[in-house]
């Protein structure tokens, strides 16, 4: 694992941490989600995006389909 290091002005950092905490995830596997989606192929399409944000979101599901603790609901998870 590579670790990567970015300097960004304090309000894109507060948006960041805000849109991180609204997914349920940490900043550092938000950022990575992020990223990862950029990546894809079409160049990171909103669908990309939500894609990635809803697997870091459902993993927050246990296997009996209980939710654990900062889980969202699919409802959430795709904003309906």
């Amino acid at each position: 694992m590579t670790v990567l290091t970015v300097s960004v002005d304090d309000g894109l950092a507060a948006s960041v941490a805000k849109a991180a905490t609204s997914n349920g995830l940490p900043v550092d596997e938000y950022v990575a989600r992020v990223l990862r989606a950029a990546q894809a192929p079409g160049g990171g399409n909103r669908e990309e995006l939500a894609l990635e944000l809803a697997r870091g979101a459902y993993r927050h599901w246990d296997a009996a389909g209980r939710p654990e603790e900062g889980a969202m609901d699919m409802a959430e998870v795709f904003g309906r």
